[in-house]
């Protein structure tokens, strides 16, 4: 073999052991999935295939389900601040008050969720001091009763002066007890900082008569809020 012919040899048997040295799943990029939490709600999540880690900036949900919470329990405006969640009553509220844990049963998710005290009272304001790229929750009535339209509201400062984006609901009077899920997102240059939810209740007790008509603000509940960090 000449000298020139024994070189290239050498070369290709060295590219050889040096690909080999890397596994084939290693050098597979990153999945995203859908992971189904036990309540039924979904979770969006970067999952790594192979042996690579976790893309930098990726984050996973983060759901609050109040199910630690006794019927009747009331709902302390920190209790949730390590997962990033501060609870605080809505500059929309006529009313003052707070908010309790809901009886067995009614909650979206069949166990437990957040309602006003009293019942039809403040409205809900979710603040997340270190912003979240979006939120989404679940929202409820004691059906059959009462219309309800339903607003969430998110703004990208704490004083709640900059409407980046607001998702409506509703729940018809006479409807089976459920919940409808209402979910806003943040912009390409503005976090969510804070988010307010309230209703509009209306019992039509006769279509005749204006008298048989009451009004019901913010007689609903919430459940299941789910947000994702900012990066």
């Amino acid at each position: 073999m000449t000298p020139l012919l024994r070189m290239a040899a050498l070369v290709v048997a060295a590219l050889t052991v040096s690909a080999s040295a890397f596994p084939q799943s290693s050098l597979t990029l990153a999945s995203a999935a859908v992971g189904v939490n036990p309540d039924g709600s979904e979770t969006i999540g970067t999952l790594p295939t192979g042996n690579l880690p976790m893309p930098a900036g990726s984050q996973t949900s983060i759901i609050v389900d109040f199910n630690d919470l006794a019927s009747g329990q009331p709902v302390d405006p920190d209790q949730y601040i390590q997962l990033g969640l501060r609870i605080e009553i809505g500059p929309s509220s006529t009313t003052s008050g707070g908010f309790i844990g809901s009886l067995t049963g009614i909650p979206c998710d069949g166990t437990r969720s957040l309602k006003p005290d009293p019942f039809g009272g403040p409205s809900f304001l979710f603040r997340f001091p270190n912003g979240v790229t979006s939120v989404s929750l679940d929202a409820g009535d004691i059906g059959p009763s009462d219309s309800d339209v339903i607003s969430v509201k998110a703004y990208s400062d704490d004083a709640l002066e900059t409407l980046i984006d607001i998702d409506i609901g509703s729940i018809a009077q006479g409807a089976p007890t459920g919940c409808v899920r209402l979910s806003v997102q943040a912009t390409d240059v503005a976090f969510i900082k804070a988010v307010e939810i309230t209703s509009e209740g209306v019992y039509v007790l006769s279509s005749n008569s204006p008298s048989g008509v009451s009004s019901y603000p913010n007689s609903i509940f919430v459940d299941n809020v789910t947000f994702a960090p900012a990066p």
